[in-house]
Parts: C-alpha cells; sequence; structure tokens
C-alpha cells in the first residue's frame, strides 16, 4: 500500500502543476478568448498519435458523463496520469490512451468522483 499513497501524492502534485498548466496555456488576451481550445485539443496537441481533438472529445464526453468533475479537471487528470507513467519507466501510453483506460474503468449509470480512479491507474 506505500506504493499507492506514493502514487496518489505524485498525482496530487502532478494534478495542481497541471492545473497552473493548463490554466497559464489558457490564458489569452480579450481578442482571441473565443478561440481558446478545449481540453479535449489541449490532449489531441500533446499526444503524438495524432489523432483528431473530436475523438479525445467522444471520449472525454464519456468519461465526463460518469463523472462529477468537470472536462477540465478530468484532462487534468489524463496529464498527470501519463506524466506518473513516465516518471516510473511506463513510456507507452499516450494521451489518448490514459483517457481511455480512465474512462473504462470508470463505471456507467453513476456518477463518482474520478480522482479515485485516476489515482489507481
Amino acid at each position: 500500500m506505500p506504493r499507492i499513497g506514493g502514487l496518489v501524492r505524485r498525482t496530487a502534485t502532478a494534478i495542481l502543476l497541471t492545473a497552473v498548466g493548463l490554466a497559464l496555456a489558457g490564458c489569452s488576451t480579450a481578442t482571441d478568448t473565443l478561440s481558446a481550445p478545449s481540453p479535449a485539443q489541449k490532449l489531441a496537441d500533446m499526444d503524438g498519435d495524432n489523432r483528431p481533438a473530436s475523438q479525445y472529445q467522444r471520449a472525454l464526453d464519456t468519461w465526463a458523463s460518469r463523472c462529477n468533475e468537470r472536462p477540465e479537471k478530468l484532462a487534468g487528470y489524463v496529464y498527470a496520469t501519463v506524466q506518473d507513467l513516465q516518471k516510473n519507466g511506463i513510456n507507452d501510453e499516450t494521451e489518448y490512451s490514459a483517457l481511455t483506460h480512465l474512462r473504462d474503468s470508470t463505471p456507467a449509470g453513476v456518477k463518482m468522483k474520478c480522482e479515485d480512479v485516476a489515482a489507481v491507474i
């Protein structure tokens, strides 16, 4: 169990840093506020698989329908999960594969706190 506790702390730290990073990345002037990229677009831009943002959007929408958190926060969980996996030597996960694993690990039909799902992946 100590490994999971450390993972939760690292994930929480990564989520905080991700939230700050995504907030900073989303900063814009008054003239381009309407064109700020969506969380799905930000994930697609980070991923090397060259998947269209629409695929991320569908997966994120499905996951969000099962979660209490907003899509922006869920995208942060995805980013933090990939970062944590890479820190632990697992380099074959992309933002899209992490998103689909998180989505598929969350039961349908009940809204839940998806931070708990992200913490154990």
